[in-house]
């Protein structure tokens, strides 16, 4: 993948008009091949999606213009473009479009974005803030997988055991919970099974028979998977599907909008 996000265009070497005319003959050419492609599977007709570009290019209008990290004015500003820069647009979003910025994704202001092809840009559905989040957290955590359990342990290279791994992981993102398991199921909000999300805290009664009593505590990573320190093998994931876990989840919650 190239590592060119975006670059400026010198006017003396290629005008903004000659610029738009070769970025209208690009999108004339990728719009063809769209057709050509409806016709070969025997389509007569090119609907809208067909004509959609998964990424084209815009020229910024104006200098000194915010990059944001969520299509939301408040959102973290990540960088500054200025006028006839060239952005690599990947999709729209209401007044916004989701450039790729430092090898990342980024939005930019619609009304700072000109260019012949951004009406064929395709509509996407952004992440929110939460999932973000949410994702980071569970990316976090699995750095430490193979750190070793230790009885009372917090530090997630040296050794935790299972609430100090979560507690660890969560105060890494200003997210403060309890020290034991059954502390940090007070923390949060409950959350069905069939609900659960990445980052939500799940707990097990590992005591014997299973009578609700919480002693052990992991992170849902998502797929019906598990983050957690175990005696055993130290961090590990598992799957709550497998019958040991199965029969001892007691439930589940959400500190994340507790933050």
């Amino acid at each position: 993948m190239s590592k060119i996000i975006y670059r400026r265009i010198p006017m003396k070497k290629c005008s903004h008009l000659k610029l738009k005319l070769l970025i209208g003959f690009l999108i004339l050419l990728l719009l063809n091949s769209s057709i050509l492609s409806a016709e070969m599977n025997g389509s007569n007709n090119v609907s809208k999606s067909n004509m959609e570009l998964p990424s084209t290019w815009g020229i910024v209008n104006h200098d000194g213009i915010n990059i944001r990290q969520y299509p939301d004015p408040d959102s973290q500003i990540l960088g500054i473009v200025d006028k006839n820069d060239v952005l690599i647009v990947t999709g729209k979003f209401k007044k916004w479009y989701r450039i790729c910025y430092k090898n990342k994704s980024a939005w930019i202001y619609s009304q700072y974005l000109e260019g012949c092809t951004l009406p064929f840009v395709k509509e996407i559905v952004p992440i929110t803030k939460e999932e973000a989040l949410r994702e980071q957290i569970v990316h976090y955590a699995k750095q430490f997988i193979g750190t070793p359990y230790c009885y009372g342990g917090t530090d997630l290279k040296k050794g935790v055991d299972c609430s100090g791994f979560t507690q660890a992981v969560m105060k890494n993102f200003g997210i403060s919970i309890h020290r034991t398991a059954s502390g940090q199921f007070n923390n949060g909000i409950l959350v069905k099974k069939a609900d659960l999300s990445p980052a939500d805290l799940v707990f097990f009664d590992t005591s014997g028979r299973n009578d609700g009593d919480i002693s052990h505590v992991g992170l849902y990573i998502g797929n019906n998977q598990f983050i957690h320190a175990t005696t055993a093998k130290g961090v590990k994931i598992d799957d709550l599907s497998q019958s040991y876990y199965k029969k001892r989840y007691v439930l589940a919650t959400s500190v994340i909008n507790k933050k």
